[in-house]
């Protein structure tokens, strides 16, 4: 099973429901001071609760805790990963461990330090040939972030660099030397990527509503 959601976050405001938020939560929304932060990791959690409500009832709040590295789990229920970018949030569900990103599109083609940072030699080549540098770019970031959320807390302790991905069929691709299979889709000014070790295809992409708790 692999599964994946995207809602919009405008509006929402949490301030009397923190008790039906997982402790997780509450604890990363206290390290958050900016109000749009804010509202991002809030709508994050809300749209994990619409997606698990669409595989059958959910007990509030949820457990939720971090295995070494810093990777978020339900104590029961299936894997799942978050994302925000812009005015999205993304979520993906899994039986299998899984690494959700979305990234909206750059507005402007990246610093030349920046594509050396983070492209691979393969991937500089292709980005050089690429009629459409920003998305290309983009892709190929939310790709990585995808990959390296499946199991673990994301590029932080990884070099985006040494990740060369593999672009394949419209919509798939993969990573050197590894087995991971990534699905991805462009829509909307935004890149979705979802990274699973089993799974090729996504059985369902949906937007939902958020709605307060």
């Amino acid at each position: 099973m692999l599964r994946a959601y995207f809602a919009r976050a405008q509006g929402l405001s949490q301030t009397d429901s923190l008790d039906k938020l997982s402790s997780y939560r509450r604890e990363r929304l206290s390290r958050i001071s900016r109000e749009r932060q804010r509202e991002l990791s809030l709508s994050a959690e809300l749209l994990l609760i619409e997606a698990l409500n669409t595989l059958g009832p959910v007990g509030l709040p949820l457990d939720i805790h971090t295995q070494a590295g810093g990777k978020p789990i339900l104590g029961q229920g299936p894997c799942f990963s978050l994302s925000h970018s812009g005015e999205l949030v993304f979520c993906a569900l899994s039986d299998e461990p899984v690494g959700a990103d979305v990234q909206k599109l750059l507005e402007k083609e990246p610093e030349p330090r920046l594509l050396d940072r983070c492209l691979s030699q393969k991937e500089r080549e292709l980005y050089r040939k690429s009629g459409n540098k920003r998305e290309l770019f983009s892709l190929l970031w939310s790709l990585k972030e995808s990959y390296a959320k499946m199991d673990g807390a994301g590029l932080g302790p990884l070099h985006p660099g040494r990740i060369s991905i593999e672009l394949g069929e419209e919509g798939q691709a993969g990573v050197s030397g590894s087995g991971a299979k990534l699905s991805y889709r462009l829509e909307g000014g935004y890149v979705f990527a979802v990274c699973s070790g089993t799974y090729s295809n996504l059985e369902a992409f949906l937007q939902l509503k958020l709605r307060p708790l």
